[in-house]
């Protein structure tokens, strides 16, 4: 698999994802009543890391993610499915939508990280 944020080699043969991973800005991400940060995102999902839940893929999931930032607060509540888990590791999950507000959102968070 290749990342362009972990700098993996390619295992797996040609790079399928549409959308770009940036590892920043970084999200908390609350699930199931825990919170978990993210190792990278997408516009089509994110990467979380340090997952000890017990979703299963293909798992629909209501996540509340905020952009880890002391200046702003940023923050939605958004549907995902579960497409990937690693017990005790990561969790990838799968943006149901990719709607005008949560592209706002986005933009607003990466937009903000530049600001300083």
């Amino acid at each position: 698999m290749t990342s362009y944020t972990m700098g993996y080699t390619n295992v797996r043969g040609k790079e399928r994802r549409k959308d770009r991973r940036l590892p920043l800005p970084i999200f908390t991400v609350r699930l199931d009543g825990q919170v978990y940060h993210t190792m990278n995102w997408s516009l089509g999902g994110l990467l979380v890391e340090a997952y000890t839940g017990e979703r299963l893929e293909g798992d629909a999931v209501e996540i509340d993610i905020k952009a880890k930032d002391t200046t702003a607060d940023f923050r939605m509540h958004i549907a995902a499915k579960v497409i990937r888990v690693i017990p005790n590791e990561t969790l990838s999950l799968q943006f149901e939508a990719m709607s005008p507000a949560l592209y706002e959102f986005f933009e607003r968070c990466f937009a903000a990280r530049f600001k300083r």
